[in-house]
């Protein structure tokens, strides 16, 4: 099993959220890999604690270090290596799906800047982030899926506090698009 998801380094600076590679492979050994390849940690799955949280983010304890690993990146998190893209697209026939890439905030900034189409830029953005977001949420479970059954120590979530939230926005934005048109 492996999948490109990101590091958060800090809670605050979006640029300390990069993108690393998790992978088990048949002997249960867990391991995640930097943008040069080079292990951040390496121990078998039975060695290492992980807690998922309801918003989406697996705590893994290893070697007696905590690392927040998430599905999806920030605005301001660099993009995969050339390693990192390699080493996902070998074995994947020679492509990667581009979702697998994704930054959170990037297709949200790309339309809100979008000239005069103001919310409708707003809502096709935050739709996109969205998407995003649920897509590293699905590699994130699949961790949740697999590492119990290799001997890792796991408390699991239902993740449902990014729906919930997700959901909250889309209301807020609902909204606004009729407050605005009734103003009008």
């Amino acid at each position: 099993m492996k999948s490109l998801l990101y590091w958060r380094k800090s809670m605050i600076n979006g640029a300390k959220t990069v993108p690393v590679i998790l992978a088990m492979d048949a002997a249960a050994t867990l391991g995640m890999y930097d943008a040069a390849g080079v292990p951040v940690f390496s121990l078998p799955a039975s060695q290492a604690s992980v807690r998922f949280t309801s918003m989406g983010t697996m705590v893994v304890t290893a070697h007696g270090r905590q690392y927040d690993v998430v599905g999806v990146g920030a605005s301001l998190s660099p993009s995969p290596s050339p390693w990192q893209v390699a080493e996902m697209t070998a074995d994947a026939g020679g492509r990667m799906d581009p979702t697998a890439i994704g930054r959170a905030g990037s297709a949200g900034a790309a339309m809100s800047g979008a000239g005069g189409l103001g919310a409708v830029a707003g809502v096709a953005g935050g739709a996109a982030m969205m998407f995003a977001y649920y897509q590293g949420l699905d590699a994130i479970k699949a961790w949740q899926a697999a590492l119990p059954g290799a001997g890792a120590t796991v408390r699991t979530s239902s993740m449902k506090a990014g729906l919930y939230v997700s959901l909250g926005v889309v209301a807020a934005v609902v909204i606004g698009l009729v407050v605005a048109l009734s103003l009008k």
